[in-house]
């Protein structure tokens, strides 16, 4: 191949490796909205990316092998052109079948694409131009993973999938005429010998490293899937933050594996060996397993940083060391692929396993950290044996200590001391996922063991009710209720029922302030960012009298079709309630149960709860609770600020029924009741009431129950009986 043909070639496989990147990436990012918008269950969703990952598993090795034998560019149509139409079936029968099988296909031609298209350049070049082509293919790559989502976001808009997916097919059509205009026809994944090779047609020199390889490059894939899937909750574990920051921090490691992408490309005057691709995926570890430690804002954002650097140095220097495994690239690079795609599969089954087993997170992090390490041992052996010529025996016993420390590191990452205070030896700390939010259980028990059956109980318990009262769930109580609305009744469970009866009620005595029939809004994604006028076309579907029911067989109607119920401002605290009913059965004394904010505190003990201030971080008031529910309500968790005359607005999840608008009456509330269900109806209606309005209703509906407000001038309005 020609000069000439190398650097179209090179043109090419970026061109198109950007808009299939962008166009898998926007789809990808709208499936989970779509899933919340049509309340389907999260075992749809789950199979529909397993699918996906399935396909392109199973894809990478054939289309390796493929492109070795028929060239790229024939490979690359097929699967761009494919990737082009097949987005387009969704509008022959609309539905979530189709949407399914795209998903799958779409993995398909993702795993055709990929290893074919860096197969491709792996035959481009060779040395340090080769691997500052991986470095700029990688960096592309990675921007392309940001940018996609946020086209999936804007096309999604209005809910409806048919601009994503002509905006999936736009995309790998530009893809497909990327390829054919830029690759040329004799374009390979095979290298040409080296005149010294001609001869004696030999192995690469790189023999019995290529396993070694593609098991650091699974272990890094391992610890990305596992971070990709839990990392957002250890951020709300340890900083209990939400929105940008959230955000910004999660996207610390990519955006420094971007940058450090960009750097590593121009100062590459070398070709890249073992050792930089050790370095850089040592590096990346010792970031993640850090980031299981992490108690600061300052901590995620340092060692994120660290991490994505580590990344940036190992991903060019496995791709060219892959390239000089064998002549024919496509092979190697299937591989690498099969590999990586292992790797992402069984990250997250891990992470699940941790938190499953241990409760929290951050030990599944630590985990994926030292598992990733490990996988780099065999590369190390050789880097020892080979670079450091050091003796075959000096070598094996090295890397042995290194996997023996690794492991004692390993074990110690599974086993996290559950004392949560050193002055409180009876006290054990779990942290887990339950109700789409972090659950923290505080238990006084006489044992570790003891304390953790309880946890394991309490929390699988607290997941069913979820189910059944969650109206994203179509079998629970409530999807049910919704999806019959206007048709018929339901029988629901006697839990759900009693549930809804007390919410009901909950709605007279606040003269509709407080109604779950808002659900007809609030149940479609982003409800809060839609047009004004979609959210008062609705108003007719809202009104807590049209819920009809029947107590002797538990049945439910909702008289108008359109009407939804969501019990968002109340189930949370009905299901702190019940957990801690639970803990009590299991004879725990006393403890906390938390649910994103939201508490329960029981039993002959006191405990210092800090509220904290709606516009900042800071500890605002620490007050004393015992036996006591505490539960708040802001507009800074949800939200959008979209321009107005007059200056910005913010848009928010709490719903004013009576103006079907964000209630502006407060902008924070804290409320302490005595069960958390009562503090948790209590919350979304104080908010929405204001202080004037919410002091008279405290006094005359619940005078035991205490309220602060943060009012949107800034200052703080409190009830007499407020503790302090």
């Amino acid at each position: 191949m020609q000069p000439n043909g190398n650097y179209r070639t090179f043109a090419a496989v970026l061109t198109g490796g950007l808009f299939t990147t962008l166009g898998v990436g926007l789809f990808a990012f709208t499936i989970p909205l779509l899933s919340l918008d049509e309340r389907v269950s999260g075992a749809w969703l789950g199979t529909a990316f397993a699918a996906y990952y399935l396909a392109k598993l199973l894809a990478s090795p054939l289309a390796g092998m493929a492109a070795d034998r028929f060239g790229p560019k024939p490979v690359l149509i097929l699967a761009t052109s494919a990737g082009c139409l097949i987005p387009l079936t969704y509008f022959t029968a609309p539905g979530l079948t189709s949407l399914y099988i795209v998903q799958a296909a779409m993995g398909l031609v993702s795993g055709l694409i990929r290893p074919v298209g860096l197969a491709a350049l792996g035959g481009s070049a060779s040395g340090p131009a080769l691997s500052r082509r991986f470095a700029a293919n990688a960096a592309l790559f990675n921007a392309a993973s940001f940018a996609g989502p946020i086209i999936g976001s804007l096309l999604y808009t209005t809910g409806v999938m048919g601009p994503v997916l002509i905006g999936l097919s736009v995309c790998l059509g530009l893809a497909l005429a990327a390829t054919l205009l830029l690759m040329p026809e004799d374009a390979a994944t095979s290298l040409a010998p080296h005149p010294a090779e001609s001869a004696n047609p030999s192995p690469p020199r790189h023999r019995g490293k290529g396993a070694a390889l593609l098991l650091a490059i699974g272990g890094r894939s391992l610890g990305i899937g596992l971070t990709t899937a839990f990392y957002p909750i250890v951020l709300a574990d340890v900083l209990g933050r939400h929105g940008p920051v959230a955000a910004a921090t999660f996207a610390a490691p990519g955006l420094a594996t971007f940058l450090g992408l960009l750097i590593t490309g121009r100062l590459t005057n070398k070709n890249p060996d073992m050792d930089r691709v050790v370095l850089g995926m040592f590096l990346s570890a010792g970031g993640l397993y850090a980031l299981g430690e992490c108690r600061a804002l300052w901590q995620f954002i340092t060692f994120g940083v660290i991490l994505g650097l580590g990344a940036a140095l190992s991903i060019p220097a496995s791709m060219f060391f892959a390239s000089t495994l064998s002549r024919r690239q496509g092979a190697v690079f299937g591989a690498a692929n099969l590999a990586s795609g292992l790797g992402f599969l069984l990250g997250p089954l891990l992470g699940g396993f941790a938190v499953h087993t241990l409760h929290s997170p951050a030990p599944a992090l630590k985990a994926a950290a030292v598992i990733g390490a490990l996988s780099c041992l065999p590369l190390l052996f050789h880097i020892f044996r080979d670079q450091f010529h050091w003796g075959r025996g000096m070598a094996w016993t090295s890397t042995g200590i290194a996997a023996t420390l690794l492991g004692l590191l390993l074990v110690q990452a599974l086993s996290p001391d559950f004392h949560p205070d050193d002055r409180d030896k009876d006290l054990y700390r779990f942290t887990d996922v339950a109700m789409g939010t972090v659950v923290k259980l505080t238990i006084e028990a006489p044992s570790r063991k003891s304390a953790s059956l309880a946890a394991r109980r309490t929390m699988t318990a607290m997941r069913a009710l979820q189910q059944d009262l969650d109206h994203r769930n179509p079998r629970g109580s409530i999807g049910r209720i919704n999806r019959a609305a206007g048709s018929s009744w339901v029988k629901t469970t006697p839990r759900a029922f009693a549930l809804l009866d007390r919410a009901l009620k909950f709605s007279a005595a606040t003269d509709g302030a407080f109604d779950p029939t808002v659900g007809a809004l609030t149940t479609s994604p982003f409800y809060y960012a839609m047009d004004e006028s979609v959210a008062r076309a609705k108003s007719g579907l809202v009104d807590y009298r049209m819920v009809l029911m029947d107590p002797p067989g538990n049945r439910v109607r909702l008289k108008k079709k359109g009407m939804a119920l969501d019990l968002g401002g109340i189930a949370k605290g009905s299901i702190v309630d019940a957990a801690v009913a639970l803990l009590k059965k299991h004879g725990v004394p006393s403890g906390i149960v938390e649910a994103g904010g939201d508490f329960r505190c029981f039993g002959d003990r006191d405990w210092n709860i800090g509220i904290r201030h709606p516009r900042n971080s800071a500890v605002f008031q620490t007050i004393p609770i015992r036996d006591k529910g505490v539960c708040g309500s802001g507009d800074y968790q949800q939200f959008v600020t979209p321009d107005k005359k007059g200056g910005p607005i913010t848009r928010h999840h709490i719903i004013d029924p009576s103006t079907m608008d964000s209630a502006h009456e407060s902008i924070g509330v804290t409320v302490v009741a005595n069960t958390a269900e009562l503090a948790d109806a209590l919350a979304t209606t104080l908010f929405i009431m204001g202080p004037a309005k919410g002091t008279a209703f405290l006094k005359k509906y619940s005078p035991d129950s205490a309220c602060i407000w943060f009012l949107p001038d800034g200052t703080v309005s409190y009830t007499d009986n407020f503790p302090q």
